[in-house]
């Protein structure tokens, strides 16, 4: 990603499960967090719409999970880095259309003094 694009890709908000693999997989649509059965599964609640601008520290969405999701030292577990990357996986983006500037400005014939 660059420093600025903009999002083609976001995954729905659903129920979304991990393989043995690690691959996050979209499950089945639902729109209430209660609806997570297992640590296997996860509810996302997409903010990123396509068309969105996408940059460094905006939100894709919301990712809720059974179980614990960091270490005793509050650093984030392998599930979670799992689940964060399964997710980002989904996403992409385009680059923001290029602007070329107008004619280069000129120095004046005369100064105002």
């Amino acid at each position: 990603m660059t420093a600025f694009d903009i999002c083609t890709d976001v995954p729905e908000t659903g129920i979304y499960k991990m393989l043995e693999d690690g691959r996050v997989v979209f499950d089945r649509f639902d729109y209430h967090r209660r609806a997570v059965e297992s640590e296997n599964e996860a509810f996302f609640l997409r903010i990123l719409q396509p068309g969105d601008y996408r940059y460094e520290g905006a939100d894709i969405g919301i990712l809720v999970t059974r179980g614990r999701s960091m270490t005793k030292s509050f650093q984030l577990n392998e599930r979670a880095k799992k689940w964060i990357h399964g997710i980002k996986q989904s996403v992409s983006g385009k680059p923001l259309p290029s602007v070329q500037a107008g004619p280069a400005l000129a120095d004046p014939a005369f100064k105002i003094m």
